[in-house]
């Protein structure tokens, strides 16, 4: 049988009522999707989800009460409000689809929000950082399943490298400042960091004085517990006040030397540097054992 023919028969066996109602339900199926579409343009044009809704329940109840059987048994409660039939279709599918919808409507203003074009300035040019060290952070967005990317460290490191700052001496502390930045401030940067590098302003040099400690020929004492070790005589001739310095941790001795008369020596130990001075001496008393009296103080040099 042609095609043709067999549309006419089928149009033919369709009443009025049913041709109204495939009219209805092609059109409310096809309002739906287009005007969620809407919402998604450029410029958007948001369409309130219970009115698509309502055309998706009119869809659905339309297509049961004609076509699939009947919804007589059908009912749908809301409260003490008590529906069915038709009616009760229409009102459940359009309550389920309303649901469903709002968890996607744009929420920003209208827009559905896109952090690479919503952003002012742009995302590209800016970062999130932890308020507590200054890391950059990923910034996430969940709900519109976004989210913001750092660059990585290495990435960040380079761009830095080429930065110029300023370092300003305020009330004794030293300052970095981002040049050209305002009243940026990068952090604070510790006087011994500065030194490390060797650079300065200004040197001096401080002695942190331990007690003067008297030692006979050949004897070993703790002067201090802020010193790392002991000194230990050994032997005093030809004006010579022979000593060395052994480490409390234990290992190999530090230092051996030899002062003579009222001389003194600087030792390097950890980074840190001592004076060890003969403040007096006497080798060959007539009426007591030989001794020494030895100083010892920490040496500090301060660049700034």
């Amino acid at each position: 049988m042609p095609e043709s023919t067999l549309e006419k028969k089928i149009i033919n066996k369709l009443s009025a009522e049913d041709i109204v109602i495939v009219v209805s339900i092609v059109m409310t199926l096809l309002l739906a999707p287009l005007l969620t579409i809407l919402w998604f343009f450029d410029k958007p044009i948001l369409v309130p989800p219970p009115i698509i809704s309502i055309f998706l329940g009119i869809a659905v109840s339309a297509l049961l009460y004609r076509f699939l059987g009947g919804v007589q048994d059908a009912s749908f409660t809301v409260g003490a409000l008590k529906v069915t039939g038709t009616a009760a279709i229409l009102i459940a599918v359009s309550v389920w689809a309303n649901d469903e919808l709002e968890e996607y409507i744009p929420s920003v203003h209208g827009t559905s929000f896109d952090i690479t074009r919503h952003s002012i300035p742009d995302s590209d040019t800016w970062l999130a950082v932890n308020k507590e060290t200054g890391n950059p952070i990923t910034l996430e967005f969940p709900k519109f399943n976004q989210k913001h990317d750092p660059p990585s460290l290495e990435e960040l490191n380079l761009m830095r490298k080429g930065r110029d700052i300023n370092l300003i001496l305020e009330n004794g502390d030293i300052f970095a400042y981002l040049k050209n930045g305002g009243d940026r401030v990068l952090g604070q940067i510790p006087k011994n960091e500065i030194n490390k590098i060797g650079f300065y302003g200004d040197e001096k040099i401080q002695l942190i004085p331990y007690r003067v400690v008297t030692l006979g020929a050949s004897q070993k004492e703790d002067i201090t517990a802020n010193l790392p070790f002991v000194i230990e005589t050994r032997g005093f001739n030809d004006n010579y006040t022979r000593f060395a310095l052994i480490p409390k941790s234990g290992g190999d001795e530090i230092h051996e030397g030899a002062i003579l008369l009222r001389g003194a020596d600087v030792v390097e130990y950890q980074n840190h540097h001592y004076l060890i001075s003969v403040v007096q001496v006497n080798h060959d008393p007539e009426d007591a054992e030989p001794y020494a009296k030895i100083y010892i103080a920490e040496i500090q040099v301060n660049r700034i």
